[in-house]
């Protein structure tokens, strides 16, 4: 199945500022530097991309922290724990087992409660619908684990 769109998180962000910041100061050495001894016009020629990322950075980090799609999950992602492996996808704080992969890789038996997200036609299981069955499954309680210890994806919304 194609992966969710996510939303743009604070940790990347974060990364692409300090990158900017980082620009600011090596781009300027570069350029400064050059003109000394001359015009400068080869150091502006071959650095004009990297000016043209600096001035719209800040334009596009506007533009991708305050879209609003409903279709977008803030994680969406493989989480292995031992040889079991199982989709899981965050939308709104609450964390969604792929059902197919669930099946799959843990054998479930029994109904288990389950919801289509916007933006697919897959079928989603609440993570907290899967403790009960997890209590005489080993490999669905690591695996839930494993999941527990994943710290949520700080979004800017």
């Amino acid at each position: 199945m194609a992966r969710r769109k996510q939303k743009f998180s604070r940790e990347k962000a974060r990364t692409m500022w300090l990158a900017w910041s980082a620009w600011l100061f090596i781009g300027g050495i570069f350029v400064f530097e050059d003109t000394q001894g001359g015009t400068g016009w080869l150091t502006w020629t071959m650095t004009a991309p990297f000016w043209l990322a600096f001035i719209l950075w800040p334009f596009l980090w506007a533009y991708l922290a305050t879209r609003r799609n409903p279709e977008y999950v803030e994680m969406d992602d493989d989480i292995r724990a031992g040889d079991a492996v199982c989709r899981l996808v965050q939308k709104n704080g609450v964390r969604y087992a792929e059902k197919s992969a669930l099946d799959a890789a843990f054998d479930l038996k029994g109904k288990l409660p389950t919801i289509t997200l916007e933006g697919g036609d897959e079928k989603f299981v609440p993570i907290e619908a899967l403790r009960d069955p997890a209590k005489d499954n080993e490999k669905l309680r690591t695996w839930l684990a494993a999941v527990d210890s994943i710290a949520s994806p700080q979004t800017f919304y």
